[in-house]
């Protein structure tokens, strides 16, 4: 059955009262610390979850728990730095203060289960992985020295991305729409409002990647006796247990990782380097490719925000990217990625910054 919904006012009213029964009596004490959390879900507004994920509630059954508390216990958890949904689950059952900011009563938690369930209904697709688990073994990235951005890719296979995704529909549906519409309805309006972000119709937008590991190895299954052959290393397919993962290369650790590529759009003009959109790769893919992938979701699912500025490293450094900021009355700055950019790429790029009014010096703009 569908959950019963509380408004905002009252979950307040509702920790208040709590909060006096429990800690009213002076047997349980707060610390500096728990003030901090006490404030900061007092004045956090989830009321709306239920709305934004109705469709993924049943009509009939048993009765459903309200997403916000949920989702509230969920970014609680995070709060105090807990990893574990099991060790969670746990502390809900030993802290009464964890169980009220979450907006459940105290003895009456949610098991793990629970929260497993509530995170399947975040997702809108049949599958666990948007990738096949049955794939060929693939090659391992080259690596590069340490500190060292890697070459941008090829400007034509750039050009060639670009070129397709303009020719496809940026809104078509994805799996983490609804998680997607959270971050944009729940949190990103709410910062857009507050002016935490600067000027939504100027935005000022620093793009960068960084690893993001799940797990020491790749995790795969053979389904070939090459080994036993004596054929090492082989291609033949495997089975992943993660197979939207793959291997990727960290070059400030200078190390290999198995995991993601999260991507990420942040405000530069915000005090508190807010995020805009955060958007998982693979771990393999480059910071350039990256870019062109979100910035095209960023401009069709986000039309009430307006660039003005796109602030990108090295690894961007790339012409189909100046064209493409050009295109849109956008400044670039971008460092140039000595890598790459032999004396033609330069002369080529040069060539459009005076439609900016820029002009490059040895270490950078003026």
């Amino acid at each position: 059955m569908l959950p019963l919904v509380r408004s905002h006012q009252q979950y307040q009213s509702f920790v208040e009262q709590q909060l006096r029964i429990h800690y009213g009596n002076g047997t349980l004490l707060f610390v500096a610390k728990d003030w901090s959390l006490v404030k900061k879900f007092w004045i956090t507004d989830l009321s709306c979850t239920f709305r934004l994920l109705e469709g993924a509630f049943p009509c009939r059954g048993p009765r459903s728990i309200d997403p916000a508390d949920l989702l509230r216990s969920y970014l609680l958890m995070l709060q105090v730095g807990e990893p574990s949904i099991t060790e969670w689950v746990n502390q809900l059952h030993r802290c009464p203060l964890y169980a009220i900011l979450s907006g459940f009563e105290y003895g009456k938690t949610p098991g793990v289960g629970t929260f497993y369930h509530f995170f399947k209904r975040l997702w809108s697709h049949t599958s666990a992985n948007l990738s096949p688990k049955l794939r060929l073994n693939r090659k391992k990235v080259k690596g590069g020295k340490k500190g060292e951005k890697a070459p941008t890719k090829a400007y034509s296979k750039i050009a060639n991305l670009m070129a397709q995704l303009q020719k496809r529909s940026a809104t078509k549906p994805q799996p983490f729409d609804r998680l997607l519409v959270l971050f944009q309805q729940q949190f990103l309006t709410v910062s857009a409002t507050l002016g935490l972000l600067g000027d939504t119709n100027a935005l000022s937008i620093a793009g960068d990647g960084m690893p993001l590991q799940t797990a020491t190895q790749v995790r795969n299954k053979r389904l070939c006796n090459c080994r036993e052959l004596g054929i090492v290393p082989c291609r033949c397919y495997r089975i992943y247990s993660q197979p939207d993962c793959d291997m990727g290369w960290d070059s400030y650790r200078n190390r290999y990782f198995f995991g993601y590529h999260l991507y990420t759009f942040v405000a530069a003009d915000s005090p508190y380097d807010l995020p805009l959109y955060p958007r998982l790769q693979r771990a393999s893919r480059h910071d350039a490719t990256s870019w062109v992938v979100s910035a095209r979701e960023f401009v069709e699912r986000f039309r009430e925000y307006t660039w003005d500025k796109a602030i990108l490293d090295a690894a961007h450094d790339a012409l189909p990217i100046y064209q493409y900021l050009l295109s849109r009355k956008v400044k670039p700055f971008i460092d140039l990625n000595l890598r790459s950019t032999g004396s033609k790429g330069f002369a080529r790029m040069t060539s459009h910054f005076p439609l900016l009014g820029f002009r490059f010096v040895k270490r950078g703009w003026r």
